[in-house]
């Protein structure tokens, strides 16, 4: 029997996030998942609706056996269609208010600022990810931990803080109130990827 399924905010604690090579890569999934990682948000906006179908549905099996949860990036009707629990949508996407009455799963919204974090709470978003908090190549100017602490003080939704995290930062990013974190080359490039998820998901202070 799997286990069950953390409700928002506690599935957003440590979240994957994995682009279709990286969600073929059944061993590091798995030791992330057991060593504590709550979601895994499949994002791979270059495959086509079949290809990005196939991917969640495995991911599906594969993450609620182990009592997390999946997010599919962009396409809410994938992510309804292969059995995810929720959808994350960014610029790609139709806006939050067109998805809200149709999709049953939690909606998630990318933002970086307190505009586009007002403008998802308004449109019924179940919670936000907010970046870059630290330097990441080719996406702009990092807010920082104050800024970003500042920026996320201006809504009522969880927030997920995305950019740059390590477990050389992520007591910072703590700090900032943020319902979880959101990493790619932490866990995808890390030698040990149970361990540097252990690292990583000690209790996030909430809100």
């Amino acid at each position: 029997m799997d286990d069950p399924i953390p409700l928002l905010p506690d599935a957003l604690h440590l979240v994957y996030i994995v682009d279709r090579a990286g969600a073929e890569d059944w061993e590091r999934v798995e030791a992330v998942l057991e060593a504590g990682a709550t979601s895994v948000w499949l994002r791979a906006p270059e495959a086509s609706g079949a290809e990005l179908y196939r991917a969640a549905r495995d991911l599906v099996w594969r993450a609620h056996a182990r009592g997390a949860a999946v997010i599919v990036g962009d396409r809410a009707d994938v992510a309804l269609a292969s059995g995810a629990d929720g959808v994350q949508l960014g610029f790609r996407s139709p806006p939050v208010r067109r998805i809200r009455p149709w999709f049953r799963g939690w909606i998630g919204s990318s933002c970086h600022s307190d505009a586009e974090l007002s403008k998802a709470e308004r449109g019924g978003a179940d919670y936000a990810v907010l970046s870059p908090v630290f330097g990441v190549p080719d996406k702009g100017g990092p807010l920082g931990t104050v800024l970003f602490e500042r920026v996320l003080q201006s809504t009522q939704l969880p927030v997920v803080a995305l950019g740059g995290i390590d477990p050389t930062n992520v007591d910072r990013t703590r700090a900032t109130g943020a319902v979880g974190i959101a990493v790619i080359r932490a866990l995808r490039d890390a030698a040990d990827p149970g361990a540097a998820a252990r690292a990583l998901s000690a209790t996030v202070t909430p809100r």
